[in-house]
């Protein structure tokens, strides 16, 4: 009768983790692609992401916005839409408003950058995306939002 108690006991705490764990971290791919045969890249990108991801705007670059939760890991990376042999490198992201939901106002790297969602908030966290493009060393800017659920 006593094994039977803890067997039960053991089952029931099994169903409550993994319950929990349905709403565990996800990672959202954001691929900023960009036009690199167009004079002014910053100006002729859009943004693609995984069917992970819940999309609440993609009217235009400077409006897109993602769902993502506290604890989420986010990861932009950048494509060329029309030379596959050009790379687009994303440097960093930097705050601009609402909640900080990073650890620190601005996040570096190199060709893609990875951030985990440490908090929320009510408004929407906009933040500026920089790039550059081939060899050029010149740094692209455009703008895009998170929105973050409980």
């Amino acid at each position: 009768m006593k094994l039977n108690r803890i067997s039960w006991i053991v089952f029931v705490l099994t169903v409550l983790a993994t319950t929990i764990n349905l709403h565990a971290q996800a990672t959202h791919e954001i691929t900023l692609s960009v036009d690199t045969k167009n004079p002014n890249p910053g100006k002729a990108c859009f943004f693609k992401v995984g069917n992970s991801t819940t999309v609440l705007n993609n009217n235009s670059p400077e409006t897109f916005t993602i769902f993502a939760r506290v604890g989420d890991n986010i990861v932009w990376k950048g494509l060329s839409s029309t030379e596959p042999n050009i790379p687009v490198r994303i440097t960093a992201i930097k705050y601009i408003s609402g909640p900080r939901i990073f650890t620190s106002d601005s996040i570096k790297g190199d060709k893609l950058v990875q951030a985990t969602v440490i908090r929320g908030g009510k408004a929407p966290y906009k933040y500026q995306i920089q790039f550059s493009v081939g060899s050029n060393t010149e740094i692209y800017t455009i703008e895009s939002k998170i929105q973050i659920g409980e």
